[in-house]
């Protein structure tokens, strides 16, 4: 028995689906990614729970299922990638699920088998179990190691139309939606019309005519407040003006006001759906070389949600936009090496909101003019420029 948490773009809390049956397990697997994941290898991490004896999920991860014409040698070099952000990320046992559109005749070899034999040999260097390794088509599945045809026959065995129902319940209450396909997540950040764009730009020009010359100084730190309250009213839900929605965008490209808007939205842990639309609309509507900060900040609340697919679409437009910028670079490698959501809010744990605000504790009040003033040593550290 498989128990798995469950969180949603749309939730407030995780709760818990109890998975114990192959079945169950294969109709939760869309719900989980956040998107129906045809022609798709699925990983699924398990690891123990300490609240009970049941397993949770560690890590999810998807690609593509790889073309017939893919080497042997190169099939083997994808299978020890997909096994070590697995390794990494605190499992001990594996799923491993191939999704595909072809019925296997009876008794045949399934898709992808040679590709499921190198996932298992590199699991198993890695010194994780495989739970199970399974096929489906979509309307009926089948086992690549089990021959016992009580359970696995070999014309394959359909999977309920009950517990296709009863998972998507389950996961519907959580506030979990699943989109139709990837594409359908990539068409949520799809840039706004060209008239909203254009407008967007005029308004981003405008508003950085507006940001002092001087990168210091009360006029410079003044500015840095009123574009950390713009970003703020982006991502609490607030009515926001077109003018207010340029000014967030100009104020992200600043480190000290990204870090700070970072640091106050890790605060409340679990999904944060107003933060995610107000994100997701900037990033809409961003003019080129101003969407990188929005969708990196996008990618980071998708990712303390639980929404993996998400944060990893947002980080597409993020370095789409801008290849070299390194926040989402280093999101990127967090995400791919299968680190958990909590691996962000431990970091920002270790920095005061002053130290993301002015890059160490908030300055003292300036002391009386002297003859002779002290030089002043400061240092800037930021999550990365």
């Amino acid at each position: 028995m498989t128990s798995l948490p469950v969180t949603g773009s749309a939730g407030s809390s995780t709760s818990t689906l109890t998975l114990s049956s192959p079945d169950a397990f294969l109709a939760s697997v869309p719900h989980m990614l956040g998107f129906a994941c045809d022609d798709s290898v699925v990983l699924v991490g398990l690891g123990p729970d300490a609240g009970g004896p049941s397993s949770i999920v560690r890590l999810t991860q998807r690609f593509d299922t790889p073309p017939l014409s893919m080497t042997l040698p190169e099939v083997a070099d994808l299978a020890r990638s997909a096994a070590e952000p697995m390794s990494r990320s605190g499992s001990t046992e594996v799923i491993v699920a191939v999704f595909g559109s072809t019925r296997p005749a009876s008794g045949a070899e399934l898709p992808s088998a040679p590709l499921v034999d190198q996932l298992i040999e590199s699991l198993d260097d890695a010194g994780l179990g495989v739970r199970d390794a399974l096929y489906t088509d979509g309307i009926s599945r089948w086992s690549y190691g089990c021959q016992d045809p009580s359970c696995c026959p070999p014309q394959g065995r359909v999977i309920p139309d009950e517990v296709r129902t009863h998972v998507a319940a389950e996961f519907a209450v959580t506030g979990a939606a699943m989109a139709p396909s990837r594409e359908a997540l990539v068409a949520e950040l799809a840039p706004a019309d060209p008239q909203t764009l254009a407008q967007v730009s005029d308004l981003v020009a405008a508003r950085s005519a507006l940001v002092p010359g001087a990168r210091s100084g009360r006029r410079f730190e003044a500015w840095r407040d009123a574009a950390i309250t713009d970003v703020d009213r982006i991502t609490t839900g607030q009515p926001s003006s077109p003018d207010e929605v340029a000014g967030a965008l100009v104020g992200l490209r600043d480190v000290r006001v990204r870090d700070t808007a970072l640091w106050d939205l890790g605060r409340a842990p679990g999904p944060k759906p107003a933060a995610a639309d107000g994100l997701a609309a900037l990033v809409r509507s961003a003019p080129a070389g101003d969407v990188a900060p929005a969708a990196t900040a996008l990618a980071i609340v998708h990712w303390l949600g639980g929404d993996g697919a998400r944060a990893n679409v947002a980080l597409d437009r993020a370095l789409a936009d801008n290849p070299e910028y390194s926040l989402g670079l280093m999101v990127r490698t967090a995400l791919s090496s299968g680190l958990p959501p909590q691996s962000w809010s431990n970091a920002m744990s270790g920095l005061s909101r002053d130290t993301c605000r002015y890059g160490e504790d908030r300055p003292a009040p300036a002391p009386a003019p002297s003859a002779r003033p002290a030089p002043r040593i400061t240092s800037s550290p930021g999550l990365a420029g």
